[in-house]
């Protein structure tokens, strides 16, 4: 199957029986990302895989040159899909392949004509991570919880507030020491308890006016800029979003707190707190 000495291409429906059939020709491809797995398995799994022009690409002895990440997605998880194949290629153009970079949601964002596509596209893919994963994985690192580009939009283009976040988060995180990406989902999330308290909280936070000492807000506030001013790398943003949510607990309970701390490992690690 798709044994060729010429170059051939066609539009072929690839189903989990055909898609094992050409794994086992799988030979000599590069390690499998799992951050590559997740956002195909991700698309196929919600009906957003399009028939794009992007093909796999098979050698003249019917060998995978690329495209083993949607092979072994829909072969593993019984998923069907339509791709262009093109096949009889030399073994050697495989050295050439996957030299460009992929469309990203910050780059799907830019092309509709959206401003601040970072940040955009960061505090977007944190709310949605937000409300599969929760706050600790909304915050973190990508990888692992994936969401695609063209999720993204779609929740930009039905969400049009989230512009206006994203410029608010921009116009004070320098202001509260606090990324805006953190501050965009946070501030999102806080707003569906309460959108007063998620305004006044920021607000507050940004200015540090009127504030006495053991006021949470106050408190964070502090300790943000005492962050930024000792690490010399990247702040965990991880260990970011547990304090400001230690700070907004207090300060929704009316509680003064003059000490901000959360201690995720060690022996007796604590849990990642909850908002309310």
């Amino acid at each position: 199957m798709f044994i060729s000495n010429t170059i051939k291409s066609e539009i072929v429906t690839i189903n989990p029986r055909l898609a094992r059939e050409l794994l086992e020709q799988n030979i000599g491809n590069r390690k499998v990302s799992k951050t590559n797995y997740g956002r195909v398995l991700e698309a196929m799994s919600n009906g957003e895989w399009e028939l794009n022009g992007e093909a796999i690409k098979i050698a003249r002895d019917g060998r995978i040159l690329d495209g083993q990440h949607r092979l072994m997605v829909a072969a593993e998880n019984d998923l069907t899909f339509q791709t262009l194949v093109v096949y009889g290629l030399p073994s050697e153009t495989q050295d050439t392949m996957d030299t460009g970079k992929a469309r990203s949601a910050k780059d799907v964002l830019s092309i509709h004509g959206y401003p601040s596509v970072n940040i955009l596209a960061a505090i977007t893919s944190g709310i949605i991570r937000d409300e599969r994963w929760g706050l600790k994985a909304a915050c973190a690192t990508a990888t692992g919880y994936p969401v695609t580009p063209k999720q993204v939009l779609a929740r930009v283009q039905g969400e049009p507030s989230l512009v206006e976040l994203t410029q608010y988060a921009c116009r004070i995180r320098n202001k509260c020491a606090m990324s805006g990406k953190t501050i965009g989902i946070l501030y999102y999330h806080f707003s569906k308890l309460d959108a007063a308290d998620a305004q006044f909280f920021f607000d507050k936070l940004a200015s540090g006016e009127n504030l006495q000492r053991g006021n949470p807000i106050l408190t964070l506030r502090e300790l943000l800029f005492s962050l930024k001013a000792n690490q010399r790398g990247v702040i965990n943003q991880t260990y970011v979003t547990a304090v400001t949510i230690k700070a907004w607990n207090k300060f929704r309970d009316g509680t003064e707190c003059k000490t901000l701390r959360y201690t995720p490992g060690g022996a007796n690690p604590e849990k990642f707190p909850t908002p309310h």
